[in-house]
């Protein structure tokens, strides 16, 4: 019997001598061809939008020394896996619900592969550039050189340019890249020193027992906006705030002291600086003291970690590459926090092709659970303007990145309940407004608190004639196309992305909020001459929205939100039962005056932008906020039971081997049934088996943080070496192996078949001694098993009418 086990095992390896195909790894292989230099394409959109002829001031020295960065697009099957995957992670009936990835998860899925990003490193080293680094989703390769070698290698050219008093460089025209590469590519950026603009606005320093007016300390904007303060803090939640400056923390701890919140530590507040220089810049330090002060003001226990921009080497504050959109790239590649707030922006036009750039990241924030609020301006219905604009000449226009739908735009609202008090900075000298119902008429100098109730507000209009624009920003999008979830009462039907989503305080005029910076505070919220040191605009809305979300974090005991968009509208659509958002009423506008013949404001026209109106609107969006009955809302909407499935990739060393991967089960939303699990590799022919242990998991008992797992295993074929005649006899051993079979099965006596079974084995001692000997001089021929590569085992997991699936790579070497 064991000469029938030996012969049983050769007959097994000869049967399988050309009986499994070749089964093509998976790869994510992009760039297939060879990357030439000499085969060039112009990738549009890729020139500066403000880099105009009459700015231009000549070209940019050529020995600058300048740092750049290649982003990559995801592949059509990758955008539409993330797309997919971000509905279903908002979705409260999906097992994908809340289930947020890594950042490095993102990169295995949705970056570029090793080799594409190896020859377009290649491609940049030959032409004389720095590889300086690979992004953590690897979807961007930074890169520096001199503006020479920069021009060289992108053909195009980098000029100087002046603007308003500002100087600045950027590339004069789109940038040409290899054919082979160039469809792949999203947008070349680091290539000009124009940095986005803080939205603050500060207000005049004035004294409210001189002036009659009422400035907001954070006990005001707990009780006018019922946020339930003594229920939920912000405890165990982070805020990352987004800057380009460096701050002075005595400042912070002045405000923190004046408010009665608890001091900067090391448990509570983290800077993170992102490339360059540290530097104080006088014109980004009291935005990132707003943004600082106030998110921590809504959320007092929350964590607050600052990202900032240093400026670049021979950048300035006011000149520079490397600036605050870096500084959100980094807090979203390396999922700083789940929530995000950034109050600086720029109209679409202005930002050209880079917008998508901002939206890719963006998508890759929600895809982790990071939720972004960012302001929509203060310019009005007219973003393109500058701050000093009397007049809208370049038509209308949003703000970026509030109108990117994986973003909440936060607009400006204005109290008007107590309109007999000061507006548009010509407060009385005399003569004090009524206080009642909405103000005690009286406050501390610590705490200031004496707002009394919920003010009604109307949009925040404070432009006046001859005044600068100072308005809240709000339209539809030029570039992106209405989301599925934008959606209910007075939302237009324009098919674009309309914008704010919500609304909050911001006029600078009328009940600011106040703030300490450099020499303010030195007596409780007033300076060393009696004044309060105040500010508005829609950057106040985006950090104090972001305290609110820690709120709503805390209390539905999540790991993050995501995009809150579809969550606002769904809410908003049940707003007349949870009385979650203040409609507010007709009779407001964002309009700012226009020069006639302008873009967007016809012969004869005076003024463009939106009105207010019932419900949605493109001024204030939804409406402001009731925090306690939004948090009540939100804690309502109860996901659906159901499972979900995961699987570790796996690699053996070489054909033969067996991959182990642990398949984990996670009951959701209080799941109990029985979980039936199954495999199957990818292709019928690949060279590979599979299968669990156990089959079924009962999660009703015995889970681990509602967890199981069971254990999948890959089993791979190895290489076999044989002389090469003896697969020339493998057709002839089937046949003999067939003979064999129904000698032993046939209907014959048992003594006819053990007389067969012993000619059978003579038979083939014969061949295997002709084999042996009678074959001088053969060679021995390697039989291929599993070849090396990447292969795919899907496991289907179900209970009862639910199935979901897994792919778990096996990769052999």
């Amino acid at each position: 019997m064991r000469m029938f086990a030996r012969v049983a095992v050769i007959l097994a390896a000869v049967f399988a001598v050309g009986g499994y195909g070749k089964s093509a790894p998976i790869s994510g292989d992009r760039i297939l061809g060879a990357v030439d230099s000499t085969q060039v394409a112009r990738v549009r959109g890729t020139a500066h939008p403000r880099a105009r002829a009459q700015y231009d001031q000549g070209r940019t020295d050529p020995s600058l020394t300048i740092s750049g960065a290649i982003t990559f697009r995801l592949s059509a099957a990758q955008q539409a896996e993330l797309d997919q995957l971000l509905r279903e992670q908002q979705n409260p009936r999906s097992s994908n619900y809340h289930r947020w990835i890594t950042p490095d998860q993102y990169a295995a899925r949705f970056g570029m592969s090793s080799n594409d990003l190896q020859k377009v490193s290649s491609w940049l080293q030959a032409q004389g550039l720095n590889v300086d680094s690979i992004s953590r989703n690897r979807n961007e390769i930074s890169f520096s050189g001199s503006v020479g070698q920069v021009e060289y290698a992108f053909k195009t050219e980098i000029h100087n340019y002046t603007i308003r008093g500002e100087q600045h460089f950027a590339n004069a025209m789109d940038v040409s890249l290899p054919a082979a590469f160039s469809q792949q590519v999203l947008g070349v950026r680091g290539l000009d020193s124009f940095a986005p603009k803080p939205r603050v606005q500060p207000a005049p320093r004035v004294t409210s027992n001189i002036s009659g007016n009422h400035f907001l300390a954070p006990g005001d904007f707990w009780t006018i906006y019922n946020v339930p303060h003594t229920t939920y803090t912000g405890a165990g939640q982070s805020i990352a705030i987004i800057g380009q400056t460096t701050i002075n923390t005595s400042d912070l701890d002045t405000f923190r002291t004046n408010s009665g919140l608890p001091l900067t530590s090391a448990s509570n507040f983290q800077q993170v600086q992102v490339g360059g220089t540290a530097t104080l810049c006088s014109g980004d330090q009291g935005e990132a003291d707003l943004d600082l002060e106030w998110s921590n003001a809504v959320a007092p226990q929350a964590k607050i970690i600052y990202v900032f921009a240093g400026v670049n080497s021979g950048g300035s504050c006011t000149n520079r590459s490397n600036n605050v959109f870096d500084a959100l790239q980094d807090a979203i590649l390396n999922n700083r926090a789940p929530i995000i707030s950034i109050s600086y922006g720029n109209c679409e036009a202005n930002l050209g092709s880079f917008v998508m750039t901002l939206q890719q990241w963006a998508q890759q924030a929600n895809v982790q659970g990071q939720t972004i609020s960012g302001p929509s301006g203060d310019q009005g219905a007219a973003d393109c303007e500058s701050a000093t604009a009397t007049s809208a000449t370049h038509g209308l226009a949003v703000d970026v990145p509030a109108a990117i739908p994986e973003v909440t735009g936060v607009g400006g609202s204005e109290f008007t309940g107590d309109t007999s008090q000061c507006a548009n900075n010509s407060c009385p000298a005399s003569g004090s407004p009524a206080d009642s119902p909405y103000w005690s008429g009286s406050s501390s100098l610590t705490s200031g608190a004496s707002a009394l109730t919920y003010i009604p507000e109307t949009t925040w209009n404070d432009t006046t004639s001859g005044g600068p624009l100072s308005s809240t920003g709000g339209g539809a999008s030029s570039v992106f196309g209405k989301p599925s979830w934008q959606t209910g009462s007075g939302v237009p039907a324009d098919g674009k992305r309309d914008v704010p989503d919500i609304a909050l305080n911001a006029s600078p005029a009328h009940d600011p909020y106040l703030t300490c910076g450099p020499g303010d505070c030195t007596n409780g919220f007033r300076d060393a001459s009696n004044n309060y040191a105040a500010v508005g605009g829609t950057s106040a809305g985006a950090p104090t929205f972001a305290g609110i979300l820690a709120l709503i974090n805390e209390a539905t005991s999540s790991s993050g939100l995501g995009n809150v968009n579809p969550m606002l509208y769904s809410l908003a659509a049940n707003n007349s039962s949870n009385h979650a958002f203040h409609d507010i009423p007709t009779g407001g506008n964002n309009k700012v005056p226009c020069t006639s013949g302008s873009t967007n404001c016809p012969s004869g026209t005076t003024s463009i932008g939106f009105s207010s109106g019932t419900d949605y609107d493109q001024t204030t969006g939804l409406g402001s906020l009731n925090v306690a009955n939004l948090i009540t809302a939100w804690m309502g909407v109860t996901p659906s039971t159901d499972f979900s499935i995961s699987g570790a990739n796996s690699t053996v060393a070489a054909a033969g081997g067996t991959g182990t991967s642990t398949i984990t089960i996670t009951a959701l939303n209080g799941f109990t049934g029985t979980v039936n699990l199954t495999c199957s590799p990818s292709s019928a022919t690949a060279q590979i088996t599979c299968s669990l242990n156990p089959t079924s998991l009962d999660m009703s008992t015995g889970t681990t943080n509602g967890t199981k797992t069971a254990t999948l295993s890959m089993v791979t074929v190895a290489d076999l070496q044989m002389p090469s005649h003896w697969q020339r006899r493998g057709t002839w051993f089937g046949a003999t192996g067939g003979l064999f079979a129904a000698v032993l099965l046939g209907g014959v006596s048992s003594r006819r078949r053990w007389l067969g079974l012993l000619g059978f084995f003579v038979v083939v001692v014969v061949l295997v001694g002709v084999a042996c000997g009678g074959g001088g001089g053969s060679s021995v021929k390697k039989t291929q098993g599993t070849p090396a590569g990447s292969y795919t085992v899907t496991v289907t997991a179900t209970s009862g009418s639910t199935t979901h699936t897994t792919n778990v790579s096996l990769t052999v070497q």
